[in-house]
């Protein structure tokens, strides 16, 4: 979900320029604070799972797509 909403949200505001970009901004916390939220649940579980010893991999790799709009959000906004 949170890669395709930060998807949705990169095509809709790829069109703006200017001002309109930045008016546009706070579409962009609902992909993030979505990706917070399961990622953060995801990484709390891997956890878990590591401690216990029966850690999966779909476990960690579904916390890695979660956390790909924060990787991509730091990444696009802060070095591009």
């Amino acid at each position: 979900m949170p890669v395709a909403g930060l998807a949705a949200v990169e095509i809709y505001v790829r069109h703006f320029d200017g001002w309109g970009a930045w008016a546009a901004a706070p579409l962009f916390l609902l992909p993030l604070l979505s990706s917070l939220a399961i990622a953060g649940a995801g990484a709390i579980q891997c956890l878990v799972e590591a401690r216990a010893g029966t850690l999966r991999p779909a476990t960690a790799a579904c916390t890695g797509v979660a956390a790909l709009p924060i990787v991509w959000l730091l990444v696009r906004r802060t070095l591009l």
